[in-house]
Parts: C-alpha cells; sequence; structure tokens
C-alpha cells in the first residue's frame, strides 16, 4: 500500500502552500493570506531541525493504536505499539515496545518531516489550492491564524499519485501567529481514489488531525493525531482508525 506511505503528510502538509486567494474576509487586523502562506512555508523549513531538537532533548511515551474493522463494522483487529524515546538511546534498544503495526500504518505518523520536505520541493504545489483567512482563534494560550483550504477550480497536470492527492484535499490549518508554527490541522478527502482505475483498490473515504504543543524552551511536537480510513484491497473492503499519542513530555536530564 505505497498510496499510504504519504497520504497523510500529504493532507496535513499540503495545507500550507497555495497561489490563488480567496479575500473575502475584510479585517484590517489580521494579515494577507498571501503573507501568512509565505511565513508558513518558510516555518515549515524549519520542522526537520525543531523535530530532530525535540527528539533529542525530550523524554517521552509514543503511543499508536489501530482498529481494523470489516464491513459491518465490527473490530477485527487492534494493534497497538508503545515506545519510549529517550535521547542518546538508539531507536531500536527504546524500551517498551509492544509489537509492530501493519506496514500501512508504519508511515502515518507524527513524524512528518520526510512528508514536508518531499511537499515542499514540488514545483506545482503552490498552484493547487485556494485559501480564505476565517479569522484568529487562542489555541494553547496563543493566539492562532485558522486558514481554510480547498482544490484550486484550475489543476495543474497531475504525475503520479502524491498529486492525485493533493488535488482532492481540503481542510482547515491553524498556524501560530508569532511563529507561523502549525498548530493544529483537520483535512479530508473530497472524493474517493482509485488505484489502476479501481482495479487493484481504493481509498473510498480519509480523515485526518493532529494538534501540537509548544514546550517552554520553543519545540514543537505533535501530542494527539488521529485518521480514518475506509478503503478496498482487490475486493475486501475494511475501515482503519489510528490514534496516535504522545504523552510523559519531560526534558531529559
Amino acid at each position: 500500500m505505497m498510496m499510504m506511505r504519504k497520504l497523510a503528510g500529504i493532507l496535513a502538509w499540503g495545507a500550507i502552500a497555495g497561489t490563488s486567494w480567496a479575500t473575502s474576509l475584510e479585517t484590517a487586523s489580521l494579515p494577507a493570506v498571501e503573507i501568512i502562506v509565505e511565513r508558513a512555508l518558510a516555518r515549515a523549513q524549519q520542522e526537520a531541525e525543531n523535530d530532530r531538537a525535540f527528539k533529542a532533548a525530550y523524554i517521552f511515551t509514543r503511543t499508536r493504536t489501530n482498529d481494523y474493522r470489516n464491513v459491518r463494522g465490527n473490530l477485527t483487529k487492534r494493534r497497538v505499539k508503545t515506545s519510549v524515546n529517550q535521547p542518546g538511546v538508539r531507536d531500536g534498544e527504546n524500551p517498551g515496545s509492544m509489537g509492530p503495526v501493519l506496514g500501512i500504518t508504519n508511515k502515518v505518523s507524527s513524524d512528518t518531516s520526510l512528508h514536508k520536505r518531499e511537499l515542499l520541493a514540488s514545483t506545482n504545489l503552490v498552484e493547487r489550492f485556494t485559501f480564505e483567512l476565517c479569522g484568529r482563534e487562542i489555541v494553547g494560550g496563543r493566539p492562532a491564524l485558522i486558514v481554510e483550504f480547498k482544490p484550486s477550480k484550475k489543476q495543474p497536470a497531475i504525475a503520479n499519485f502524491k498529486e492525485r492527492c493533493l488535488s482532492k484535499v481540503a481542510g482547515r490549518v491553524w498556524l501560530d501567529e508569532e511563529e507561523y508554527a502549525v498548530v493544529k490541522a483537520e483535512a479530508r478527502l473530497t472524493e474517493g481514489i482509485g488505484v489502476v482505475g479501481g482495479l487493484v483498490g481504493a481509498v473510498n473515504k480519509f480523515n485526518f488531525s493532529f494538534g501540537r504543543e509548544r514546550t517552554e524552551d520553543g519545540l514543537w511536537y505533535t501530542r494527539l493525531l488521529t485518521w480514518h480510513l475506509e478503503m478496498r484491497e482487490v475486493i475486501v473492503e475494511r475501515t482503519i482508525d489510528c490514534i496516535e499519542t504522545k504523552t510523559d513530555v519531560r526534558k531529559a536530564p
């Protein structure tokens, strides 16, 4: 399921780039949406270093739970993976592992640095969305700007599966008004996506959301990530729900 390896990153980070601007919100106290997106893109370039610094400085417990249901909605399988990040300890040595998660979910994670870099490197990403600035909201005690996005009516040529996904994504992001980091995001596919014309399979529905928090020393981390997938593999239909959390976050000695 290569299509699922990048879908979460696409939904999360495809939300913050575009060149077709909606300007129906006339509020002098808010910056122009063009400026907001430009600053969000500049901030996104720093996210890989932010993630490395957070993992190097903080102890935390990551728990991921995947529930698998059949076409009747009955729970058929539950996979749970728990690990503890300890700075200075290699990933393979982290305590607390409770077993692997199916490959379909291994890449749908809060660690989206690779997806961010891939998306920002796309030459036509900025042509795929229209944006509307919806206002300001306090999130975690800090002001955040709310931006809604949807696919542009004039889509550039689609070259690969990643771009097919981007052409069908809509949602909302909250950007920290001081640092322009993504505080939280909600995104969804506006319609299903078939694989090889639907013969191999299809993603019928996919919703994605996450929320982040800021440490006292200015590092951002994903506190809660969830996604819901309804899919078909050849003739087998199934639903997968994922919840991933970071808890017991504390500065390493």
